[in-house]
């Protein structure tokens, strides 16, 4: 016969406990394991893919007299078209600068970028684009008064290699951009595809005769950002002293 622990009247008999179930916080801590998953999930979801193509490296060349006070670059772009005024903010920083050259990760601002695309209206009016509502943007640098707004000169993507001067191009789908033009007998033809969605180089060929073809090229080994410098303009007591000496 079994020995059994007396119990008094009306108690009831004891069960085994769980302990996890009695461990202090331990629904807390469930559910804070839970959300951190579902976080970390959706951070996955929402994260944007890496493009190493679009890490530009580029060397830098200044041609012409030092501007006055020196300079800064800005990296604005000319949504809906090759040509014109920059249309948005300089949010494009360099992750990093030396003197002779810097680099770009368009992929950091990519997200700016969607925000301030528009619709495709090329001022070259014989340009078309398919599909029609195919956004595009070209990265536009400029080199700006260190403390002022007004250009020093002018600016431009060369390959460092042809000195063949190139245009960055953003295009958010795959497109074609299409159109010529001939005047006096010369004439100007854009057959561009774009594959995929994405930044895309463009640069001019002659083609034969007196036609120069602007399609897409492949990436440049070696990037030059060109400034060409204004020279500065004479000041009130230089033009006396010219119109003295007429």
């Amino acid at each position: 016969m079994r020995d059994e622990m007396p119990r008094e009247a009306g108690t009831a008999p004891l069960r085994p406990v769980n302990a996890r179930a009695c461990a202090p916080g331990s629904g807390r801590l469930l559910i804070c394991f839970c959300a951190a998953a579902l976080l970390a999930g959706l951070s996955g979801c929402s994260r944007r893919p890496h493009h190493p193509g679009w890490v530009i490296h580029s060397a830098l060349e200044v041609v012409g007299p030092a501007p006055a006070g020196g300079y800064r670059l800005v990296f604005p772009y000319i949504v809906g078209d090759f040509y014109g005024a920059p249309t948005t903010g300089d949010f494009v920083v360099p992750v990093s600068r030396t003197d002779s050259g810097f680099t770009l990760d368009l992929n950091r601002t990519q997200q700016a970028l969607e925000s301030e695309l528009g619709p495709t209206n090329f001022s070259l009016r014989f340009l078309k684009i398919t599909p029609a509502n195919a956004r595009i943007a070209r990265l536009a640098p400029a080199a700006l008064q260190r403390n002022g707004i007004d250009p020093v000169g002018t600016v431009e993507w060369l390959d460092a290699q042809s000195r063949r001067p190139l245009m960055l191009v953003y295009v958010d789908r795959p497109a074609r951009i299409e159109g010529s033009l001939t005047r006096a007998a010369e004439t100007t033809r854009y057959e561009i595809r774009a594959a995929t969605a994405g930044y895309v180089w463009i640069g001019g060929f002659p083609a034969g005769g007196r036609e120069m073809l602007y399609t897409v090229v492949p990436p440049p080994r070696h990037l030059l950002l060109l400034i060409t410098t204004r020279s500065p303009a004479p000041s009130a007591s230089e033009h006396g002293a010219s119109a003295q000496r007429e």
